[in-house]
């Protein structure tokens, strides 16, 4: 009983003041794309898939950050007032690309 107790005090202060997102859409082939997110307001940082990153953006209208995969540099826009994210690409002459169109929720209000 002791080390499930101990187990949960260390897991859970990281995740005790993330809001949970979870986001579907499409990308700019018709693939679907789900992501979830976990959003953490007071440490300016949001993690997917284990990888924080770090808020250049937050205002009461979106969040923003940006990633890189594969070499290739994304700019992700999350509006508070709809809950669409935009996910852009920057390709490596400065061209910019929609890569996906996703509708998000926090993850406690979604309908099922």
């Amino acid at each position: 009983m002791k080390i499930k107790l101990l187990t949960l005090m260390v897991s859970t202060p990281f995740f005790i003041n993330a809001t949970e997102i979870i986001c579907a859409g499409q990308g700019n082939q018709g693939e679907l794309i789900a992501i979830e997110l976990n959003y953490f307001e007071a440490k300016k940082e949001v993690q997917i898939d284990d990888m924080l990153y770090p808020i250049q953006i937050d205002n009461k209208f979106a969040i923003a950050w940006s990633n890189t995969a594969d070499g290739v540099d994304f700019v992700n826009i999350l509006s508070k007032i709809n809950g669409s994210l935009q996910v852009i690409m920057n390709d490596e002459e400065g061209n910019q690309n929609l890569r996906a169109s996703l509708q998000c929720v926090e993850a406690k209000k979604a309908l099922f």
